[in-house]
């Protein structure tokens, strides 16, 4: 842990990860729900193919949305070198969805559109893994603000657009005293928001060709953090 994160008082691993992420300036909700994805798709990609209790899900209706589809076949070529288990877990899943399939065709316009509703959710249990581990992210970053080192890291932090709205939400709807601690947190974000804007405004006026050696590092790096606050943290690097 860097002298930074080490400031900020951790009483397990997932805080510590989140001080990790904060002092890295990235988003900690980002990096919750990655950690999230790539420990549920390392442990597909080892034991899903044989999961018993998976494959009943997935007779059920249970699959992978693309992402995670594209993932889990990557997460097991690093590991084994082969794809064999994403080739049986998703011949199960379109063994399923091609019965349906045949089903809807059969059937009238009306129920051909309630059925394709419901099949176009995959229910991908990746993503309900992760979404899990954004709202658990958001309730221990809140509970972490009543220590003043907390809220002033997460009032300086870089996080992403959408869950800085997560973050105000649950703020919002919680008990006054979270509220009041919230009020502080956001007013310096919105703070290191408007000299983000200001500074893309001044990248932007500098791009033209007889301006562009205007252009500062503060300026690109401006440009590449309004990336990040809006398409989230870059997956990081587990192998470090």
């Amino acid at each position: 842990m860097s002298a930074q994160s080490a400031r900020l008082p951790a009483r397990d691993f997932e805080e510590i990860r989140l001080a990790e992420a904060l002092e890295r300036g990235r988003c900690p909700i980002c990096d919750a729900r990655q950690e999230s994805s790539f420990a549920a798709l390392r442990g597909l990609a080892r034991e899903g193919a044989t999961d018993r209790g998976l494959r009943a899900e997935m007779d059920k209706g249970l699959s992978f949305c693309q992402p995670h589809s594209v993932g889990l076949s990557k997460m097991e070529l690093q590991q084994t070198s082969s794809q064999l288990a994403t080739a049986v877990l998703l011949d199960a899943v379109l063994r399923r969805r091609l019965a349906t399939l045949k089903k809807l065709s059969s059937s009238d316009a009306g129920t051909q559109g309630r059925g394709l509703a419901e099949i176009a959710d995959p229910k991908c249990p990746v993503c309900a893994g992760a979404a899990e581990a954004s709202r658990t992210a958001v309730n221990r970053l809140l509970a972490l603000s009543t220590d003043s080192a907390w809220s002033s890291a997460l009032g300086a932090g870089e996080i992403c657009l959408s869950d800085l709205l997560a973050l105000w939400a649950a703020a919002a709807g919680g008990p006054r005293d979270s509220q009041a601690r919230w009020s502080g947190i956001l007013a310096a974000q919105l703070g290191r928001l408007e000299v983000l804007q200001k500074t893309l405004a001044e990248y932007a006026h500098n791009s033209t060709v007889d301006r562009r050696h205007l252009i500062t590092s503060e300026q690109q790096e401006a440009g590449a953090a309004s990336i990040r606050l809006f398409g989230g943290t870059p997956d990081r690097d587990r192998n470090r």
